[in-house]
């Protein structure tokens, strides 16, 4: 079969590629790019992009599936479905199932179901520790027999330093990459945006950043003392980023991801109480925005991601600490 692509705007990272072409399929691989002026090839099916961005599929690491436990939210095939409609050809699902993906059975059945579905990868990440619970290591090796591409307890900070650092040993030996949601609870506990000025004036309980960066500091002095691969999960505060950076120059295996949201609004979005703009973690000040802006995110991030969260229709009006803009 031969399908031809034809008058897009072709944008290859890896390959350096950034110019209107037309893309010449063959079998389902692609042979070649072709200059819009260039002739049709003979047998050719002709998709018109004028006016389109044609580019590899994107890969979202970090989304919520919702299968086993909640498909009343979301099931792995529509999750699949919606990836691959908005273009992402590959998603990462955390392991915040019901029951938690802290077993290689649990892994084989959401691979299972994504197979089943046939649409997009989805590459299941496992839990660290045991139920997510931060007191017991999860069975790292199973699952990465099983399938696994990385360990996380999704939105549960491993709580004990020495905890943590034995999960990041453990994790090294599978060479599996540690993903970590950076949030002191006893700093944050109780907040429902983030702690400064605007939660002053609505009289909200707030979340300090240093929530968040007392996490980030720890992390990343573990993975210089283990050599673990870490991953800091929807970093929003400026000095996170900064502890990802430093990490970073000192050749560490570090890298971060950041929310379009957490680089685009801020807590005065909260003003009218909107609990669409309620989520974890909170949205910061205009200081944290701008030194995340000039501080080269991409260079520093490695990722920018939509943290696909689905909720059913009455979660998001409710009082919840956990919940997260949802960019489809």
């Amino acid at each position: 079969m031969r399908l031809l692509i034809a008058n897009g705007y072709v944008i290859d990272p890896a390959q350096g590629i950034n110019t209107g072409k037309s893309v010449f399929i063959e079998d389902g691989r692609v042979v070649g790019l072709l200059s819009h002026s260039d002739d049709v090839p003979e047998g050719c099916e002709v998709i018109d992009a004028v006016g389109l961005i044609v580019a590899p599929g994107f890969i979202d690491m970090h989304t919520h599936l919702r299968e086993p436990g909640h498909e009343y939210k979301e099931t792995i095939a529509s999750g699949a479905a919606s990836a691959v409609a908005g273009g992402f050809a590959t998603v990462c699902a955390m392991p915040n199932t019901d029951p938690v993906n802290d077993s290689a059975a649990v892994t084989r059945f959401i691979i299972e179901q994504a197979e089943n579905a046939r649409l997009a990868n989805v590459f299941p990440i496992g839990a660290l520790t045991k139920n997510s619970a931060g007191t017991e290591l999860a069975e790292m090796g199973e699952m990465k027999d099983a399938g696994i591409v990385a360990v996380s307890d999704d939105g549960r900070s491993v709580p004990s330093p020495g905890m943590m650092r034995r999960a990041m040993e453990y994790a090294r030996g599978f060479d599996l990459p540690v993903i970590d949601h950076c949030e002191d609870k006893s700093l944050a506990r109780g907040g429902v945006m983030h702690e400064g000025h605007w939660s002053l004036v609505l009289g909200l309980r707030g979340m300090p950043a240093a929530a968040e960066e007392v996490d980030a500091l720890r992390d990343c002095a573990l993975a210089e003392l283990t050599g673990a691969r870490l991953h800091l999960a929807h970093v929003s505060t400026r000095g996170a980023i900064e502890a990802v950076r430093r990490a970073k120059e000192k050749g560490l295996r570090v890298t971060c991801e950041v929310a379009p949201h957490h680089w685009t609004l801020t807590d005065e979005a909260v003003a009218d109480y909107d609990t669409n703009t309620k989520m974890s973690p909170p949205l910061r000040s205009w200081d944290h925005i701008e030194t995340a802006r000039s501080m080269r995110l991409p260079v520093i991030t490695h990722r920018i991601t939509r943290m696909k969260r689905p909720w059913n229709t009455i979660k998001p009006r409710l009082e919840s600490p956990g919940w997260k803009l949802q960019l489809a």
